[in-house]
């Protein structure tokens, strides 16, 4: 086994958890899907455990850890909706919060666009409703909220902002 590649996987392990998932590939963020393929492919067979069998037990582990967050890598990057959000993650400011990709935060973002609805109807009496609230009329809103219930009746939102409508002006008239 060749000494600097053992330093080399001792070094990524000690950075690692500083890397994103295009460092870790050696990619830029702008790479195509082929070029992804392509260096997970790389750097598997480079880092493969079955290759280091007759190592040592620590390097072994060593060897593991780094496969692992290459096949991670993967995963989030060969897939465009999670790529996309883990590539805005990561140019924000929290970048290093986010630079293990948490699946739960993609679902929170799916249940942030099922916020605004599912059906072109529900959606846009949605967004009549919105544009009301703004304009403070509460009347039209609710009448937009109550269609936009009967259009998607499961989607909590739509009823949750109906509630805090009828609420308002259920205050307006004690005033």
């Amino acid at each position: 086994m060749d000494e600097h590649f053992k330093l080399q996987v001792n070094s990524l392990v000690k950075v690692m958890d500083d890397l994103d998932y295009y460092q870790i590939l050696k990619l830029d963020q702008m790479a195509f899907d082929d070029d992804i393929k392509r260096a997970y492919f790389e750097e598997s067979r480079l880092y493969h455990p079955d290759k280091y069998f007759n190592e040592p037990l620590e390097f072994q582990t060593m060897v593991t850890q780094v496969f692992k967050r290459v096949c991670e890598a993967y995963k989030v990057l060969c897939d465009k909706e999670r790529r996309a959000l883990y590539t805005r993650q990561i140019s924000g400011p929290d970048r290093k919060k986010f630079l293990r990709f948490d699946l739960k935060v993609l679902e929170q973002e799916r249940a942030k666009k099922e916020d605004e609805g599912q059906t072109p109807m529900g959606k846009k009496y949605y967004q009549l409703a919105k544009a009301a609230i703004q304009n403070k009329d509460f009347k039209g809103a609710k009448i937009n909220l109550q269609l936009a219930v009967k259009m998607e009746p499961r989607n909590s939102t739509f009823a949750e902002k109906l509630k805090e409508v009828e609420d308002v002006l259920a205050m307006r008239r004690k005033l």
